[in-house]
């Protein structure tokens, strides 16, 4: 039980010398009401119109008081049933907040004056668009909510509005986490949704207005509450900006089931879908349910889990009956809401990032066949495919988008029986075309001098500007892209990609996926965001195959039967992404495509210090029992002693940059740690791999953010088949480039700009901070690194 709390503010009260009449003494008497409970009222209670004569009413602690002001008089009394026993105000002295104290009545108005002014600027177009987040509240303000249970505060509804006029106004305004670019409106729900508030900005008068809404002379609980008319106002609210440029939030307060019909419960939970859709990630959606722990929010759960199938941020929140817990997730939502503000802000400029709205989110696991498809195809004039572009990367700091070899008819386009030049096999003939004499000898002749495109071609080839594909990585060059998007991130949207059959329009080759900015742009911006992401996932790729080779490398330190269970162990693979251009109405747009990964889709680790929970719990194991475990089914995992030679010491400054693959990694051999190797668990590959990275760049770059699916295939070989990873930058790579250091070369910073995504030093030792190493890690040789050495 919380202990009493000493009140932070109460009506200053004449408690001493409040007079009776006789008919008030008569109805205490009567109903067993001492004086001191018409004390309290008249400093704690709701306060609402008492009717006529100026009259004012309290109600508090399950006692209802009629007073006269003029006269400080008690008119009478009597005692409700919506006060517990256990908890409320019977238990603990409320909490009475303060409203902002202005300086003097001049500053109080001219505040006002300022906010109605800001709110009717902010809601004109030309002000939309200075919106950085908007929150929409729907209070159930029905007649259960005036109940008196909740710690802290004088009923249900009070205990809301506390909370919000503390926890999601006052600190945040004192903080300098929000400001009047921050918009909040309210929803009243009850039979019917009244907005309250709307679309005003976050300041000092909008505290003092939920202080206002506390008492019961403004609003008070009554009557039902119907979800359904609730939803509707809060689309209406969250639509009305269509600038799409700051974060949304829906915060969700009821004290129980909705009041509409139960036919219409499971369209409230659709509607929540909708809603989600039009949004996905940009919207954050919490419901809290205020009420004993035996109380059915099925409803609000269900809303919730409806939203996070549309890709929206959506949590339940089930407070204790006190303000203080209540307050706890109220600040938790504000700090969500702050998060969402981050990813739409460039953190360069400041600026708001605008999100696309031209996007649709389907529900998790929707069938293909659901939904609608745009197809670019080679018969269709008006929306075809261009160009399929790769990345290359040569390990130094080079590398650059190739053109990957068009296999269409270089007269018509089509794909039918091609026929390829016999010196280049880089242009092609189809099977109509060659029929009608069209052969090779333009392609191969000179032009007035110049050489043949032929020649060019082949040029192109030699110098790796222009590359071939294999025809089961790109089976045509005809696509389908799905209109909805079925996943989201922090930058990326998801959408379902397929290849066409050129004759017949049917689906062949592997299903892909197309991963597009959440952020609107131009051509050029979203092929420099392309660029960014397979410059990333090509590095990383890099790293992962001498990850694989460190381990194959391994082998030779052990006996026979221990290099067939290290050829068993999980090797770390990255997809290869693809940029398609397509052409769709005469407009050029980009997508990249990757391969849909197919299995159970997880993140391993993350580029804030995560570690996936599995790792987490197999480490905690190992720490707790202080042993290694018994080397697995008896297979001898004794390593081969050999000599070791002394490593060669470097200044972090002036460390040279090795001659293996240019600067960026080390090509020191691998020395496996000793131990008897009996707890290598195929969890542990993906944060070796991580300090891997590390460690081979000799402390330059870490690959984190590591998700995808881990698989064992139809060999017996197990895989992390991975995805859109980040790449931490060592901050004194950014030193040197402002060095001009020879040996890293100029611009370093600028060349390895990995997007906000990397955390640089910070993202580093974030990683050592949870990460512990395992027989993974010193199979690869790896030394273990303190944070604070990084």
């Amino acid at each position: 039980m919380p202990a009493n709390r000493t009140h932070q503010y109460a009506r200053e009260t004449a408690a001493s010398t409040l007079l009776s009449g006789v008919h008030d003494r008569e109805r205490r008497e009567e109903r067993d009401i001492e004086k001191i409970d018409l004390q309290r009222a008249r400093r704690y209670g709701m306060k609402e119109d008492g009717g006529k004569k100026g009259r004012e009413k309290y109600t508090y602690g399950g006692v209802v008081f009629i007073y006269d002001p003029r006269r400080n008089v008690a008119i009478t009394s009597w005692k409700v049933g919506m006060a517990s026993k256990r908890s409320g105000t019977n238990v603990t002295t409320p909490i009475m907040l303060e409203k902002y104290a202005f300086e003097s009545k001049k500053q109080k108005k001219e505040m006002k004056y300022q906010h109605e002014r800001l709110t009717l600027l902010l809601n004109e177009e030309e002000g939309k668009s200075q919106w950085t987040s908007h929150s929409v509240l729907i209070i159930d303000m029905s007649g259960s909510m005036r109940t008196d249970d909740v710690n802290g505060a004088r009923c249900r509804s009070d205990g809301v509005w506390m909370s919000l006029a503390r926890d999601y106004v006052k600190d945040l305004l004192t903080k300098g986490l929000r400001g009047p670019n921050d918009l909040i409106s309210i929803v009243a729900m009850k039979e019917e949704a009244e907005v309250i508030i709307k679309c005003e900005p976050t300041s000092w008068t909008l505290h003092n207005k939920l202080i206002d809404l506390r008492e019961w002379t403004k609003l008070k609980p009554s009557g039902h509450g119907f979800y359904l008319p609730a939803i509707a106002k809060a689309e209406e609210l969250l639509t009305y900006n269509t600038s799409a440029s700051c974060a949304l939030s829906l915060l969700f307060f009821s004290d129980g089931k909705p009041s509409d019909p139960k036919p219409d419960h499971p369209v409230i939970v659709s509607n929540m879908g909708k809603l989600a859709s039009k949004f996905g990630r940009r919207l954050s959606v919490s419901c809290i349910g205020m009420a004993a722990k035996s109380t059915d929010f099925s409803t609000l759960e269900d809303m919730v889990e409806e939203a996070k199938q549309y890709g929206s941020i959506a949590s339940f929140g089930k407070p204790s009956l006190d303000a203080d817990s209540l307050s706890h997730i109220i600040s938790g939502l504000a700090s969500s809401l702050t998060t969402s503000r981050t990813e739409m802000t460039e953190l360069r400029t400041g600026e708001l990032r605008q999100v696309r709205m031209d996007i649709v989110f389907e529900k998790l696991h929707t069938l293909d066949s659901e939904g609608t498809w745009k197809n670019y195809a080679v018969d269709d004039e008006s929306r075809y495919v261009w160009n399929f572009w790769a990345w290359t990367f040569n390990g130094r700091r080079t590398g650059g988008f190739t053109k990957i070899v068009s296999r269409r008819c270089m007269h018509c386009y089509s794909e039918d029986e091609l026929h390829s030049c016999a010196d280049c096999k880089a242009a092609f003939l189809c099977r109509g075309c060659f029929r009608e004499g069209n052969t090779f000898v333009d392609h191969k002749a000179s032009n007035n001098g110049f050489e043949s495109e032929c020649d060019s071609l082949l040029k192109r080839i030699a110098m790796g500007s222009l590359l071939h594909k294999e025809e089961e990585q790109i089976p045509s060059f005809c696509i389908a892209v799905k209109d909805q998007a079925f996943g989201q991130g922090a930058e990326r949207i998801v959408r379902k990609v397929r290849f066409l059959d050129p004759a017949n329009g049917d689906y062949i080759g592997p299903i892909m996926v197309a991963k597009e900015s959440r952020f609107a742009g131009e051509y050029h911006s979203q092929m420099a965001y392309h660029k960014n992401f397979m410059r990333t996932q090509d590095i990383a790729a890099s790293f992962g195959r001498r990850f694989n080779d460190a381990l194959d490398e391994a082998e030779k330190y052990f006996n026979a039967a221990s290099q067939a269970f290290i050829r068993g162990l999980p090797r770390i693979v990255f997809i290869e992404p693809m940029v398609v251009e397509l052409i769709d109405n005469e407009s050029e747009k980009n997508i990249l495509i990757e391969r849909y990964l197919v299995g159970d889709y997880k993140k391993f680790n993350s580029n804030m210090g995560f570690v996936e929970d599995e790792v987490k719990k197999l480490v905690k194991q190992m720490n707790n029992l202080g042993v290694t475990s018994e080397p697995q089914q008896g297979i001898d995992l004794g390593i081969i002693e050999e000599g070791s030679e002394e490593e060669e010491e470097t200044d972090d400054e002036d460390e040279d940059e090795g001659e293996d693959d240019g600067e960026l990694f080390d090509s020191k051999e691998v020395e496996p740690g000793e131990g008897d190797y009996g707890d290598l668990q195929d969890a542990y590959f993906p944060q070796a791999f991580s300090h891997f990275s590390y460690e081979r760049s000799r402390g330059n770059f870490m690959v984190v953010d590591l998700q995808g699916v881990f698989s064992v295939k139809d060999d017996g070989s197990k895989l992390y088949e991975l995805t859109d990873p980040v790449i931490h930058q060592h901050d004194r790579l950014r030193r040197r480039s402002r060095r001009h250091d020879y040996n890293i070369g100029t611009n370093v910073g600028k060349k390895w700009n990995f997007g906000r995504t990397d955390r640089g030093i910070n993202g580093m030792k974030a990683f050592f901070e949870t990460h512990k190493c395992t027989d993974a890690c010193r199979l690869l040789g790896l030394s273990e690194v303190d944070a604070e050495d990084v």
